[in-house]
């Protein structure tokens, strides 16, 4: 209690936050800062440029250089577990994005999207040619590819049939349409025939209310529709591309 009350009668000191906050000049953003791993002393920034994506205000840029080498054992059981990837993934194909890295400090995102710009999707294999050359593990590209919806973990068909599930198209009977698509394609809504010509998908809007429901075919859009239009679109569409492998 004596130590108390001498205190009372001294100057605050402690800012009551958020109460009471520190004027900040105008504009002021604060200071970035890279957190250190004390054990090792080295940045845990590996440069998934997510703070550069998120910023509100768009002055965080992330230019990365990778100087990080892995372990020789690492390196061979990455070479073992290659060898078991995928054999139809052709690596080389890799070189020119994994060489932009290097030269221009390309995020582990930019990796990631023009990975899956050359392949269609995420192959297991590119993943880990892609944690063997950044020093970022498996698991935590993996973690980015499946955080973010613009990347895909499997291969897409030649033929990516979207269904507008909008408001305007719900109500319109869009379940309805993908129903209608299920039981033609034989896979649900998110999945790829195993001919590899068909994958269904749904999206949030397609901007086109006023023909609801509405479904795209590639580049085609096809509005005003019926389970029943949409069963004879891909019987037609089906009987073409079959006429075209026999």
């Amino acid at each position: 209690m004596r130590t108390t009350l001498a205190h009372l009668p001294k100057r605050k000191i402690t800012e009551q936050y958020p109460e009471q906050r520190f004027p900040l000049p105008e504009r002021s953003r604060g200071l970035f800062s890279v957190v250190i791993n004390p054990a090792t002393d080295e940045a845990r920034c590996r440069a998934c440029t997510l703070c550069e994506t998120n910023c509100p205000v768009q002055v965080i840029r992330v230019n990365y250089r990778n100087t990080y080498d892995l372990p020789v054992v690492n390196q061979a059981r990455i070479e073992r577990v290659r060898l078991a990837a995928q054999k139809d993934v052709d690596l080389a194909l890799l070189t020119s994005v994994i060489d932009q890295h290097y030269e221009q400090g390309t995020g582990l995102i930019a990796l990631m999207q023009d990975t899956q710009s050359i392949y269609g999707y995420l192959p297991r294999a590119a993943l880990q040619e892609l944690s063997l050359h950044t020093g970022v593990s498996l698991s935590q590209i993996y973690g980015v590819a499946t955080f973010y919806n613009q990347f895909r973990l499997s291969p897409i068909g030649k033929n990516l049939i979207n269904v507008c599930h909008g408001t305007a198209c719900h109500v319109a009977g869009a379940p309805g349409i993908t129903e209608a698509l299920e039981d033609e394609l034989g896979v649900a809504s998110g999945r790829t025939t195993s001919d590899l010509l068909f994958t269904l998908d749904s999206v949030a809007c397609m901007g086109a209310c006023s023909q609801a429901p509405v479904m795209r075919i590639g580049e085609r859009t096809f509005g005003n529709l019926t389970p029943d239009k949409t069963r004879k679109i891909i019987r037609d569409l089906m009987a073409e591309l079959g006429a075209r492998r026999g």
